[in-house]
């Protein structure tokens, strides 16, 4: 890959920037999650939490809470052992919300040999998507384009494996609940907006043929035109994109866009006195701690309340306001190393379950490796894991970390994970003192599998 020589490289190195965690007594793993069993010893040596993405831009108060999330679970496992005796850490590339360092910052970290990278945006997953097959590096993010996933046809799944559905499948699952309750819902018609601009890759992730035609025979119109806004755009800009929906008939308005996005266009609806009249609905990272908080200042006339509240959509995970023992250990954690509200949200989860699978991945990792290659010594075992062995590894895995979401990709055909539910965002007042509840509107379910749809005619 030619090197970026014009751009001023910024490597962030964080291994346990944190304060480390209060000792239990008891230093063992959590007792309901079902690891696999150490069959070897890698005392000694250490497995690297490799991520490339915007730490300091416009995504930094997203992708902060993952690397904070990391460091307070690489706290909690090594002191509870690591992977087999080997120490947990991570390496993160920040590329300060600039895409053109995304490339630089691959080379730099592919120079480090790794078996596996973490990376934040679909936009890097579809850039990257050739490179990584060539060099035989998985890629696991939280995100996922159908090109970045699948490639351009739908049909070539590569090395990069989202830990959520695709967008397109999410937007699936929310027509089907709108469909299915058509008391709530009468005559649906959806209004889709999403970011444009650089971040397209995005916001018009889930707004395809295939999901629009899932909707329409769940009984839900979409209208044709997609409308696009910047992250910078401001409230009254964004009026005028929902009023065009509005004047096309929509009743439903789904926003794919996180943090400031769906509170802009709440906010937009408000402004225009249109908020008893319209359903919002978003993608997983809008019913997030990030848009709670900056509508925190944004209330609605009617009840005093933030504009946000009421907005449905997808939770393809465990959130705070489910009573699961793992959840409770993630608010205890967050308690212990003093994280505030802006922290405990979805890439704090996303941080603790990604260092979950990285420990179990590992040592299934090491446990076939030592057995297939008669090898004993620590050191050679985790020097023979690579990024191909990591990929076996993924797709053999069945694996719930912390017992918030389903890590497997059955069949060796997937690389979104399939299970996805619909909640809504509810606030009791406008005083905001923890993370937003998340009221559940339907059960963990497979979503549709809208890139199905490409290949009927075949």
């Amino acid at each position: 890959m030619r090197k970026l020589t014009f751009i001023i490289m910024i490597m962030v190195m964080v291994v346990m920037a944190f304060p480390a965690m209060a000792q239990d007594d008891d230093l063992s793993l959590p007792d309901f999650v079902d690891y696999t069993e150490c069959e070897v010893d890698l005392t000694g040596g250490d497995v690297t939490i490799y991520h490339i993405g915007d730490l300091s831009g416009a995504y930094a108060a997203i992708t902060l809470p993952l690397v904070a999330g990391l460091n307070d679970a690489l706290n909690y496992f090594n002191a509870r052992g690591g992977v087999c005796g080997a120490t947990l850490s991570q390496s993160a590339f920040d590329t300060g919300g600039d895409p053109n360092r995304t490339a630089e910052g691959y080379e730099q970290v592919h120079a480090q040999d790794p078996d596996v990278i973490v990376l934040y945006s679909s936009a890097d997953s579809e850039l990257l998507r050739p490179t990584v097959a060539d060099d035989e590096v998985p890629i696991i993010i939280s995100a996922g384009s159908l090109p970045g996933l699948y490639g351009e046809n739908g049909n070539e799944p590569g090395w990069v494996f989202a830990t959520n559905p695709l967008y397109a499948d999410q937007f699936a699952t929310f027509c089907d609940y709108i469909g299915a309750n058509p008391d709530l819902y009468p005559d649906p018609v959806i209004g889709y907006m999403g970011w444009g601009g650089p971040v397209a890759a995005f916001g018009l992730a889930a707004f395809t043929p295939e999901a629009i035609a899932h909707c329409e025979e769940a009984g839900v119109e979409v209208l044709p035109q997609a409308q696009t806004f910047l992250p910078i755009a401001d409230s009254t800009s964004v009026s005028t994109l929902v009023e065009t929906h509005i004047n096309d008939g929509a009743s439903i308005i789904y926003v794919n866009a996180l943090a400031s996005g769906p509170v802009r266009v709440a906010e937009a609806i408000e402004l225009i006195g249109f908020s008893e009249e319209l359903v919002l609905g978003s993608v997983n990272w809008g019913l997030d701690t990030s848009a709670m908080l900056l509508s925190a200042d944004s209330l609605r006339a009617s009840d005093g309340l933030p504009v946000v509240d009421g907005m449905i959509g997808s939770m393809p995970f465990a959130w705070y306001s489910d009573d699961l023992p793992g959840i409770a250990l993630l608010l205890e954690q967050a308690a212990e190393n003093g994280r505030g509200i802006e922290t405990i949200n979805i890439s704090y989860i996303l941080g603790w379950t990604l260092a979950d699978t990285y420990l179990e991945m590992y040592t299934i990792a090491a446990n076939n490796v030592a057995a297939e290659q008669g090898l004993e010594d620590g050191t050679a075992i985790l020097n023979a894991i690579n990024g191909a062995i990591i990929k076996d590894t993924i797709l053999s895995m069945d694996f719930d970390p912390l017992g918030l979401y389903n890590f497997s990709y059955p069949g060796g055909e997937i690389r979104a994970l399939p299970n996805n539910r619909i909640v809504q965002m509810v606030f009791e007042s406008a005083e905001i003192t923890g993370p937003p509840t998340l009221v559940e509107l339907t059960e963990f379910a497979p979503a549709p599998d809208t890139r199905l749809r490409l290949f009927d005619d075949e």
